[in-house]
């Protein structure tokens, strides 16, 4: 628990490489371990038959897996340039902190779990560090 809430502190709530993959990770693990899918993208289809999860939360979290998904395996596997990099870190943390704002399944099962604010107050920081 304390190295989740830590990830939510204003430093480590940015832009970078290394906390979308998180931030991404902490979605998915919640995911995963709310619907005992193995796969990201089997939790969210699972959450959503059993409607712990809406259309507009599923949207959102298929996107995040697929951006995430391109960040680590295209990035490495075509030989993206740092922009296209960037881009994509970029895409992605505007993703997780939609989902962060609209899930009623994160609010319940991330942040109240936690203890964590609700991060509706948290901006997004594009400047790369």
């Amino acid at each position: 628990g304390d190295w989740v809430r830590q990830q939510f502190k204003e430093r480590y709530i940015k832009s970078e490489y290394r906390n979308v993959l998180i931030h991404s990770s902490i979605i998915e693990g919640t995911l995963r371990n709310e619907s005992g899918e193995k796969t990201f993208k089997s939790a969210n289809r699972a959450l959503s038959r059993c409607r712990k999860i809406g259309p507009p939360e599923f949207r959102i979290l298929d996107q995040i897996r697929d951006i995430r998904n391109r960040l680590v395996h295209d990035s490495f596997k075509n030989g993206l340039v740092q922009n296209e990099i960037d881009g994509l870190r970029d895409e992605l943390m505007m993703k997780i902190l939609e989902a962060y704002r609209i899930s009623s399944f994160l609010n319940d099962t991330l942040f109240m779990k936690y203890g964590i604010v609700r991060v509706a107050r948290i901006l997004f920081n594009s400047v790369s560090n």
